[in-house]
């Protein structure tokens, strides 16, 4: 996966890759444009086990304090209406929030 190009890859690849810290710089930005068009068509009444967003959310504060219009974008995601999360996910998300800069 770490050499195939960056448009070749799966959800389930970029999210994995996410999670190991692999190309932050450059994947971030894939996961979050993916997540705004699932925010944007509804995910179907809300993300219950995405994955994707798992690996999105529980990154280090460190790799939201080099992208912070990334974490806007995601704690805008996060904030939209009908956005229901999973229990679990809800707590990544509390984490998440709980690292953004005031």
């Amino acid at each position: 996966m770490r050499k195939s190009p960056i448009s070749d890859l799966t959800v389930e690849q970029l999210a994995r890759l996410i999670t190991q810290d692999v190309g932050l710089p450059w994947l971030l930005p894939v996961g979050v444009e993916i997540l705004q068009g699932e925010a944007a068509e509804g995910t179907a009444g809300g993300w219950f086990d995405d994955d994707l967003l798992t690996a999105v959310l529980t990154r280090n504060a460190t790799a939201w304090a080099e992208a912070p219009e990334l974490a806007g974008a995601i704690k805008d995601v996060l904030d939209m209406p009908d956005n229901e999360l999973s229990p679990y996910l809800r707590d990544d998300a509390d984490r998440f929030r709980a690292h953004l800069p005031r």
